[in-house]
């Protein structure tokens, strides 16, 4: 179904990711331009070809196509688009870079910091196996021959006669993008900014510190002069620079819980964290969370913990084998 008329025309397509039911795409009045492809599927190619065959246009019939960030459900149908026509690919060069490199190179090195991290092998392979990513490999292997064309901040494109300008957002992925359009105070924005829910942060390498850049993205929409942000999922946010704030304040919170829990408990491995913490989940027990969940869980207990070490508050150490967290001063006798 079509929704909300704006510079562009939001298109809820379904995708085989029950927590999150849809993800929206955008497309242009003449139907030759899309923000973000959808996942591959069977039912979201027929959704998506009854939608442009109803404006006049085809799978065959689009000029381009940007991707706000390399997730399955916004990037892998571009592998039908391509193969069904010869639009132009267009992508943040950071997730490039990522999706050139392999996608399955960076799910498995994300796992091994998880196994340093002390997620048991076994969990690892189940998560490996049960990925949508893993599971889409294939189209991911085409993604990833595609002809693409890099955008960085500042960039500008037209679509359907209207100018917008690349924002580069990281944080939700490395090289995640928005695109603005400024005469509208209007930002297509991906994963960065959804209401209700909190886009998944996650380490994937020691050096990095994700949650750092999403914080910062985060404020720079806080301060930005927007009016309506045009999210991947679920509906517009009206007020995205008090959404902005929530999801800080949100990180806070969660910042302050890890920190606690290294405080009350000691040396700590991520893994440990991730069994600890308060998540927003319908499950009771470690043992209830399906492989897919303990992924996020372990992925955003580590961005946190590696926040807190570049904040000076914890250090991490190798023992046995495993990567621990400890507190910098941590309190004395409680206080």
């Amino acid at each position: 179904m079509i929704h909300d008329m704006a510079a562009l025309e939001r298109v809820k397509l379904w995708i085989p990711i029950k927590s999150l039911g849809w993800v929206n795409v955008y497309i242009d009045p003449g139907a030759r331009f899309m923000v973000d492809a959808g996942m591959l599927s069977g039912r979201s190619a027929l959704e998506l070809a009854t939608v442009l065959k109803g404006k006049g246009s085809s799978l065959c019939g689009l000029d381009g196509v940007v991707i706000t960030h390399f997730h399955v459900d916004h990037s892998s149908m571009a592998a039908l688009l391509a193969e069904a026509g010869s639009p132009t690919l267009y992508m943040g060069w950071r997730d490039l870079k990522v999706v050139e490199g392999g996608v399955e190179v960076f799910i498995r090195s994300a796992l091994q910091i998880f196994m340093e991290s002390g997620l048991p092998k076994g969990e690892a392979e189940e998560i490996l196996s049960s990925h949508p990513a893993m599971r889409l490999k294939y189209a991911y292997d085409t993604v990833r021959g595609l002809n693409w064309r890099p955008l960085r901040e500042g960039d500008t494109l037209v679509i359907g006669g209207k100018r917008f300008k690349v924002l580069e957002l990281p944080g939700h992925t490395p090289g995640h993008i928005g695109l603005l359009d400024e005469e509208e105070g209007a930002l297509y924005s991906g994963d960065v900014l959804l209401q209700g829910i909190t886009p998944h942060i996650t380490l994937h390498d020691w050096g990095d510190d994700p949650l750092g850049d999403y914080l910062s993205t985060l404020r720079r929409i806080a301060e930005m002069d927007i009016r309506v942000v045009y999210p991947g999922h679920r509906d517009p946010i009206t007020m995205p620079g008090r959404r902005a704030l929530e999801i800080l304040e949100h990180h806070r919170r969660r910042l302050q819980e890890v920190a606690d829990l290294l405080d009350r408990y000691g040396p700590m491995s991520g893994y440990d964290v991730a069994r600890r913490v308060r998540w927003r989940v319908r499950y009771k027990r470690w043992d209830e969370y399906p492989m897919a969940e303990r992924f996020f869980a372990v992925g955003e207990a580590l961005a946190h913990l590696r926040r807190l070490e570049v904040e000076g508050r914890a250090e991490r150490f190798w023992r046995g084998g495993v990567v621990y967290w400890r507190s910098v001063n941590p309190p004395v006798n409680g206080g």
